[in-house]
């Protein structure tokens, strides 16, 4: 596996200490899952925010929901027991819910994930071989990490491993690998919108 995009450091240094919305943190932490640079990165960061807390006068905190000995930046597990995962399924999706797929396109498929407490949707998108997906924009973020296969579009190639962060200033075309098919998760606040006449005839027959 050969990964070539990655998580900011804001992305990178936010999700140690604990500071994005769980969706989000979620698809940034199926990318470090499978990104040996990404943890190394992590590593460092939470050193340096380690030292600057030991920097500080320590005050009393008042106990919260999330367990004790939860490490910032790590998604929580749930105590009662974690289902099996799923064949190259992320060992870090084992504490949520994964909903059945559903088709929203023609071969393309949808399976949303239960993320309490999340802003952002998450859900996962699988696309055949060769599927070119409409031009669009988004109205807040989409964040996505490839779990299998590969798409490119005007930003570049992104295959297995790969994080792609993209905000309301970007907007693309999506171009699934035509042999290997993608497979990834996402992470979005706002709504795709599509663009040009077939963007809008599809608007309002996909809602993701």
């Amino acid at each position: 596996m050969s990964i070539m995009h990655r998580p900011s450091d804001e992305t990178l240094a936010a999700f140690a200490a604990g500071q994005l919305d769980e969706g989000f943190a979620l698809v940034v932490a199926c990318h470090i899952e499978a990104d040996r640079k990404s943890r190394q990165r992590l590593r460092e960061l939470q050193a340096v925010q380690g030292a600057l807390l030991d920097a500080v006068e320590p005050v009393a905190m008042a106990s919260g929901p999330r367990d004790a000995g939860t490490a910032a930046g790590e998604i929580p597990v749930s105590v009662a027991a974690a289902p099996t995962p799923e064949a190259g399924m992320p060992q870090v999706l084992r504490p949520y819910g994964l909903g059945p797929w559903r088709p929203i396109g023609i071969r393309i498929a949808m399976r949303r994930i239960e993320v309490p407490g999340a802003e952002a949707r998450v859900f996962m998108l699988r696309a055949g071989p060769g599927i070119a997906l409409p031009h669009h924009k988004h109205s807040g973020l989409e964040w996505t990490t490839i779990l299998s296969g590969a798409y490119e579009h005007e930003y570049g190639r992104y295959a297995s491993g790969d994080f792609d962060e993209a905000d309301s200033e970007h907007d693309h075309t999506p171009r699934v690998d035509p042999v290997e098919g993608c497979t990834c998760i996402v992470a979005m606040t706002g709504n795709v919108l599509f663009q040009g006449w077939l963007g809008r005839l599809l608007q309002p027959l996909v809602r993701l």
